[in-house]
């Protein structure tokens, strides 16, 4: 279980980081709302653990990450 768990993290961590990066317009938007997915989907896994604190605490601030760069987005239409 214990790698299931790493590369669930990992998964998460890889398409936040894309998204983030993203520098066409046109990508930005779909890469931004799959990395809010995948950080819901690993959130409802983490918070079942109670091993997964610190993780939980890093899903929670790129959750408002995603928040901010979406009403942001929105913002500049």
């Amino acid at each position: 279980m214990q790698v299931s768990q790493a590369g669930n993290q990992s998964i998460w961590k890889q398409v936040y980081q894309d998204a983030l990066f993203e520098l066409d317009q046109t990508r930005f938007k779909p890469k931004l709302e799959a990395a809010l997915k995948a950080v819901q989907d690993r959130l409802l896994e983490v918070r079942s653990d109670p091993a997964g604190r610190r993780e939980l605490m890093e899903l929670e601030d790129a959750k408002r990450t995603i928040g901010f760069l979406r009403k942001h987005e929105l913002e500049e239409i």
